[in-house]
């Protein structure tokens, strides 16, 4: 297995470029806390709202919390507003990011309304306005994360990552499928190299990577800088170490029974804390949920926990579980 390079966007060094996509609803506080301890070399926050910033909204503001233990960290912000952009991320440049990602891809139907998200990836000029009113007023590096057209027959995926590195963008994203895939079907690596051929900036792959061995072969094939790994890391935030481990030419060790159980208890303990007291039922039992996938009996502990009502049976509950898969 070939050494991975490193990664360079702007002045931050990123070792071997090993990324938390963000994900709403998901990549909150305490799973990038996780994830950075696994071996994560930059983990992206929940989309932001750049309105919802500047307007100083209290729901936005929490999205934003962030902590030591996980720097680097980027900032993922969406809007179709280029001075609103400008202005949020000035702000969020002030409170400590060391990366700005721009949101030119999120498909989910409310941000499309707004223009944002994939509805800039038919409006190659407002891409490259979003870029420079971004890039005029920080100095921290900046990024787009796109996909590879709005549909089959309109994939123009090399003219906005073109547009992008004009406008003064220091890296840019490939989520190689269509903004009408959604996630649906494969997304395309082939693509990745494309783009990769097509501008000097820094490029990075995302999309279908849910094994170690897979983050090699997406370099392999597209060339790409780095690899971002999204729905691959839920549950198994262990993909980051397992890849090091791989390319290093050592064993790549599944994580114990009880190694997992500790993960999924700091997790717990992580999100509980991020919650600043309150209790949310519906996302504890989700992230319990996530380091059961793939194992013998998972669909019982889902069922089970599906019924709890509190925090403590819910914990019960996971360590009933886990205790009959030790040796």
């Amino acid at each position: 297995m070939s050494q991975m390079t490193k990664l360079k966007i702007g002045g931050l060094e990123l070792g071997e470029g090993l990324i938390l996509a963000p994900m709403a609803g998901i990549t909150d506080l305490s799973f990038r806390r996780i994830a950075k301890s696994l071996g994560a070399d930059l983990v992206t926050s929940e989309m932001v709202s750049g309105e919802g910033i500047v307007r100083k909204s209290a729901s936005t503001r929490l999205l934003l919390n962030s902590h030591p233990e996980e720097k680097p960290l980027a900032i993922q912000l969406f809007g179709s507003d280029p001075l609103v952009m400008g202005e949020a991320a000035r702000i969020v440049s002030g409170e400590g990011a060391d990366i700005i990602d721009l949101n030119m891809g999120c498909p989910v139907p409310k941000v499309l309304r707004q223009g944002a998200g994939a509805q800039l990836i038919r409006q190659p000029e407002k891409v490259a306005q979003i870029v420079e009113a971004v890039r005029r007023v920080v100095s921290i590096p900046v990024t787009v994360k796109t996909r590879s057209g709005w549909s089959k027959s309109q994939i123009n995926v090399l003219e906005l990552a073109r547009v992008a590195e004009d406008a003064g963008a220091d890296a840019i994203t490939i989520h190689p499928r269509t903004a009408k895939q959604g996630f649906s079907g494969k997304a395309d690596w082939y693509l990745i190299g494309k783009v990769k051929q097509a501008v000097t900036i820094p490029v990075i792959g995302n999309g279908d990577v849910t094994r170690p061995e897979q983050v090699e072969e997406m370099r392999q094939l597209t060339g790409c800088n780095g690899v971002m790994i999204g729905r691959g890391a839920m549950g198994n935030p262990w993909i980051f170490k397992q890849t090091k481990q791989l390319v290093q030419g050592e064993a790549v060790s599944d994580p114990s029974v009880r190694e997992r159980l500790e993960v999924m208890g700091r997790h717990l303990d992580l999100y509980k804390e991020s919650l600043s007291g309150q209790q949310r039922l519906a996302g504890i039992r989700s992230r319990l949920m996530w380091y059961s996938k793939g194992l013998r009996g998972s669909a019982r502990l889902r069922a089970a926990l599906s019924g709890c009502q509190d925090i403590e049976t819910m914990i019960k509950v996971c360590e009933d579980f886990f205790a009959t898969l030790e040796d």
